[in-house]
């Protein structure tokens, strides 16, 4: 179980009153068990993880205000706890919030810009069809809705093609352990501290509001290690940034 290393011998709880909540909470075997896809087009499941801690954050490759960062964030946090030798342990999970858009190509692609040489094992960009997505962010609390594309309209990034639509959603970190118990949950936006963690072509992808939330960040926060604090509690296993 992993409650046994977190014991007093082990990393501490993320203490309560900051950026992330503790819960114990046990996922049902219905969101377990919903069929996603990866980015190479297979097919999997939450449970296709079982025994790992799972870090679990929504995206859209689309998103030009806060996805971007938070996915420089992740991708800091996973490259950190592969470092650190768990990358056969903890697996971080982007999963959309525009199935509709959110294609095989456009999450290799996406993939690419974070993980240009692949070298990054423990994450992976899931997708999968609108009912299936609905049910899961339904469980885990995440706020999605889709809204009318400002005007003029973003482009999308890959193919240059103007938006139609754009999905405003909550930001989330949810993170689960090897026995299937959802246990911590960070909200809000992320703090980038080195710019260069977002690739150039989101950089210049950012509206002015993900601009502001990347060069000027309010109070209200969190950083890759904030994630790996959480990662380290429910592991037993201390990992900072320093290990990567």
């Amino acid at each position: 179980m992993v409650l046994g290393a977190c014991g007093s011998s082990g990393p501490p709880a993320p203490e309560s009153g900051g950026v992330g909540t503790v819960v114990d909470r046990a996922m049902p075997s219905s969101i377990g068990a919903l069929r996603l896809r990866d980015s190479s087009g297979h097919v999997v499941s939450l449970d296709s993880f079982h025994g790992k801690t799972l870090v679990i954050s929504d995206s859209m490759t689309l998103c030009s205000e806060d996805c971007p960062l938070d996915t420089a964030n992740v991708t800091a946090a996973a490259k950190a706890a592969d470092a650190a030798g768990l990358g056969d342990k903890v697996e971080f999970l982007t999963v959309t919030v525009d199935p509709a858009r959110d294609d095989r190509h456009h999450l290799d692609a996406y993939r690419g810009l974070y993980d240009p040489h692949r070298q990054l094992p423990n994450w992976e960009l899931l997708t999968g069809d609108q009912s299936t997505l609905t049910e899961l962010w339904k469980y885990f609390g995440v706020f999605w809705k889709k809204v009318p594309e400002a005007s003029p309209p973003d482009h999308d990034w890959l193919t240059g093609k103007p938006l139609t639509y754009d999905i405003a959603h909550s930001d989330d970190v949810l993170m689960i352990d090897p026995s299937g118990h959802e246990r911590y949950v960070i909200q809000g936006h992320a703090y980038v501290s080195a710019s260069g963690r977002v690739p150039a072509t989101m950089r210049s992808y950012l509206s002015p509001a993900g601009r502001r939330h990347l060069y000027r960040p309010g109070d209200a926060t969190w950083t890759p290690g904030d994630v790996l604090q959480g990662v380290s509690w429910l592991t037993g296993r201390h990992v900072s940034l320093a290990a990567s």
